[in-house]
């Protein structure tokens, strides 16, 4: 009971600190970080899946928000991208290669983002990798200095 608490607490605070990063960090032809994506993956492999799952409900749900993005449309995707680094023999490696494909997700499901899908992309890989990069480190740092997964 107490770590998954920890874990819940540890979720919130990510979810916040990473929709607050978002908004506030600068973006590259209307392509920002992809910082709630990438930590729902990273929550994808230590998590059980419905605990996962929440919180790609939860971080779909603020990228919504924060890009004005119709009901739904991150959520799924983050829900889809949760599955796939859990059923990937590499799930960091997964997490370099998703926010491409949300890009391509993105311009499938709503029509006026602005520039072409395929500069769009040529864009989210470097920032992507990046991001995926930074995000799993930080995290790895700050789930073992808060002694998540620990007995106790």
């Amino acid at each position: 009971m107490r770590n998954s608490l920890l874990d819940l607490l540890f979720g919130l605070v990510v979810l916040c600190i990473g929709a607050g990063a978002e908004e506030l960090m600068p973006k590259a032809l209307g392509i920002g970080f992809p910082v709630l994506l990438t930590s729902a993956q990273f929550f994808a492999v230590r998590l059980p899946l419905a605990g996962a799952m929440l919180f790609a409900a939860a971080g779909g749900g603020m990228e919504d928000a924060l890009s004005s993005l119709p009901p739904m449309t991150s959520v799924s995707f983050f829900m889809l991208a949760v599955v796939f680094a859990r059923r990937a023999d590499l799930p960091r490696a997964a997490a370099l290669l998703t926010f491409p494909a949300y890009q391509v997700w993105l311009s499938a499901w709503t029509g006026g983002l602005g520039g072409g899908v395929f500069v769009r992309i040529l864009v989210a890989l470097p920032i992507g990798v990046a991001t995926a990069f930074a995000v799993w480190w930080v995290l790895g740092i700050a789930e073992r200095r808060a002694a998540l997964g620990e007995q106790g």
